[in-house]
């Protein structure tokens, strides 16, 4: 037999049997596919669901008289000699990553990779598969709470992709088990989660599954749990972001630069320490149809090292190498932000410029110290919530409603799922703060100072939804 792919994930809810069938097919590359001294390994982030596929193929070779006489069974490993080698399967967690290291592998079974925040346990097993004529890489998982910026997010988007025929992928097999929306989850028709739940009505029961939904409704927390355990739709985090990555990526196309150019625009500028991520949003309104669209600029100094992986696990070194984020040295460099902010007012007809007084003091001076500049009005927006709570509900609106393009720079949807709104306690008015570990929010807070001067130079238009808000 020949593999037409080396690699396949399958995506689908859980109790869909997703670990027994990595079993089963784990023992048939241990005894038959595997060529000679084959390696198999069941890999996963603990200990603990890594042994689960060695328990599922016990079982499998105790209830099977031809197996449990060719196979050994030991406490981590099982044993197959064919008479001309050793065959051996295994189990690996990524505190075990150095089994793998030197390894042959013929076939992995890569279980529950959505609680993987990077990629370093599977490079190890798929290049050390470089030299089988016939190997297979199989994930198979769920969804979860590690969106944007992590590997198995990464791959699904991918998956989707390939599926619809946007790009080509040969290489790997897909299988995507997955609701499109949160609102098909709450449809009274069960049998919609069968998208999710491929064995509904034989290994998923309809009616305790419609149960566990009716009750996940009325908790908030369980409810999100269940969209991503039996609906199979990832979750920012177990908190509330501030705009949901649903409603988020149903605005994000390509920008038409072409056709923006001389377009009235605003810009916010959030400038943080010198020694961490900093952006700024060029928010334009197309001549035509008045949507408006976001280009974000983010700016990071390489040399902090401790700082290109963030503390939620996400590494910026490919956003970097891809031109999303640009690399100065060990500082920010303003000179640098600068001239990429004379470069967009040179291609928009800037209204006005919003910056956050904080840090913004030395590129200040250099923007009012440029005579070519003295025609635009460039203002302090504070951050308080009484200043950013309309601009912030605004971006929502314009959102929910898709009458915004927030393009397709992934750095903006990464900012957007660190971000978590601050209640006020005494009134309706809110802001935009960073979750709980601390990770970037720059461009999104940069887009809602440029939303803040468009507001405010737009006002007579805008008077209807500014008193709504702060009502």
């Amino acid at each position: 037999m020949v593999n037409v792919h080396t690699e396949a994930l399958v995506f689908v809810s859980r109790k869909s049997g997703k670990t027994m069938f990595g079993a089963a097919l784990s023992l048939i590359f241990l005894t038959k596919y595997g060529g000679m001294q084959a390696e198999c390994f069941g890999a996963a982030t603990v200990q603990k669901q890594a042994k689960q596929l060695m328990d599922y193929a016990k079982v499998i070779v105790r209830n099977s008289p031809s197996l449990k006489s060719r196979i050994e069974a030991y406490r981590d490993e099982l044993h197959y000699d064919d008479g001309g080698s050793m065959h051996t399967l295994m189990q690996l967690s990524e505190q075990q990553a150095e089994r793998a290291d030197g390894s042959n592998p013929s076939f992995c079974l890569y279980d529950e990779a959505h609680a993987f925040k990077n990629d370093a346990l599977k490079e190890v097993v798929v290049t050390g598969m470089g030299a089988r004529p016939n190997p297979l890489f199989l994930t198979v998982t769920t969804a979860g709470f590690f969106t944007v910026g992590y590997p198995l997010f990464t791959q699904v988007e991918l998956a989707k992709k390939v599926l619809s025929g946007e790009i080509e992928d040969d290489s790997t097999f897909y299988a995507i088990y997955s609701l499109d929306s949160e609102e098909e989850a709450k449809n009274d028709d069960i049998k919609i989660l069968e998208k999710a739940n491929p064995g509904l009505g034989t290994a998923v029961s309809p009616d305790r599954l419609k149960a566990m939904r009716d009750k996940a409704l009325l908790l908030p927390s369980s409810w999100k749990n269940f969209l991503v355990k039996n609906c199979n739709i990832f979750q920012t985090t177990t908190e509330d972001p501030f705009i949901s990555d649903e409603h988020f990526t149903k605005c994000c196309q390509e920008v038409p630069l072409e056709q923006l150019k001389g377009a009235r625009a605003w810009i916010g500028l959030d400038l943080s320490q010198s020694v961490d991520l900093t952006a700024f949003t060029v928010l334009v309104e197309h001549p035509d149809t008045k949507m408006l669209h976001t280009i974000p600029y983010h700016f990071f100094p390489g040399k902090q090292e401790n700082k290109v992986v963030r503390a939620n696990g996400v590494d910026l070194t490919e956003w970097i190498e891809q031109g999303y984020i640009i690399e100065h040295e060990e500082r920010i460099d303003l000179e640098d932000v600068y001239q990429k902010l004379l470069e967009a007012i040179s291609l928009f007809d800037v209204q006005m410029i919003g910056y956050d007084p904080y840090h913004a003091w030395d590129l200040l001076a250099k923007l009012q110290a440029n005579l070519d500049l003295a025609h635009l009005e460039i203002v302090p927006v504070s951050q308080s919530i009484t200043t950013m709570s309309t601009p912030t509900k605004y971006l929502e609106e314009l959102v929910i409603s898709q009458d915004i393009n927030l393009g397709l720079n992934p750095v903006l949807r990464y900012c957007n799922s660190n971000a978590r709104i601050k209640h006020s306690p005494t009134s309706n008015l809110i802001r935009v703060t960073k979750d709980e570990q601390l990770n970037p929010i720059d461009s999104i807070i940069s887009t809602i100072v440029a939303l803040a001067v468009y507001m405010q130079t737009e006002f007579d238009t805008l008077t209807h939804l500014m008193n709504k808000n702060e009502t």
